[in-house]
């Protein structure tokens, strides 16, 4: 359950930064600036499956995530949930929402390993920090901007691509953000999904994916470790999805 906790922040966030994405909005921002972001909230912690946003509440505050994996989802008409994004340490949610004012457009629910921790921060502590540090503006409107040149690449190749190139976008996309590089010198995307969610990610059904996946591993392109995939060769699987 979500709650304040009386562990340090700061102390969490020197445990976890390794791990956050390089290009991620609290990856980007200097130690001191970093810190006055972080003792500005209130740390909070979620069990697996709980909801930090949800779908049309109002924009009154954003989650720094330290030590998370959260998805961001938005309903179907035919009941579940559509994966929009994936989100790790390092990423920050809600921010779109709490800048222009308007309601919340999906759902971030916290999945994976137990607990994800993040720091809550309201709309008045972000925008005051953000006056403060320029630089964190800019970082936060590059994130903005890298998240939805991502959705629209999505949108597009819905209509221009085959299902094997949009899946290999897919898995390409989240090994460049999400992966880690093994002793065997493949890469390991650190982030579980099932083939339901990957399916919602690319505009296509799960039988349509496992297909898909499956003439991506018989051509070596991609592996598994456990319910994790593994990309042998980020090189090729660029070719593959044309973009090499």
């Amino acid at each position: 359950m979500a709650g304040k906790q009386d562990v340090d922040a700061g102390k969490v966030a020197e445990g976890s930064r390794a791990e956050w994405p390089r290009n991620s909005f609290l990856a980007a921002l200097p130690v001191p600036v970093l810190q006055d972001f972080l003792s500005a909230g209130e740390l909070v912690r979620f069990r697996s499956g709980e909801v930090l946003i949800d779908e049309h509440g109002a924009g009154t505050e954003v989650f720094l995530l330290l030590d998370a994996g959260v998805k961001v989802t938005t309903p179907l008409d035919g009941g579940g949930h559509a994966l929009l994004a994936i989100r790790v340490g390092g990423d920050v949610v809600g921010e779109i929402a709490v800048m222009d004012g308007g309601e919340r457009t999906a759902r971030v629910s916290a999945f994976g390993h137990e607990p994800v921790i993040a720091v809550r921060l309201g709309r008045g502590g972000l925008l005051g920090l953000l006056h403060r540090y320029p630089e964190a503006a800019i970082s936060l409107a590059s994130a903005v901007s890298r998240k939805l040149r991502s959705a629209t690449r999505r949108r597009v190749d819905i209509s221009t691509c085959t299902v094997q190139v949009r899946i290999a976008r897919a898995v390409l996309e989240l090994a460049e953000d999400y992966g880690r590089p093994t002793t065997r010198g493949t890469t390991l995307i650190s982030v579980n999904f099932t083939q339901i969610e990957l399916g919602t990610l690319v505009g296509a059904s799960e039988a349509t994916v496992q297909r898909a996946l499956r003439n991506l591993r018989n051509q070596g392109l991609v592996g598994n470790s456990g319910r994790r995939l593994l990309v042998p060769d980020m090189a090729a699987l660029r070719s593959v999805a044309r973009l090499a």
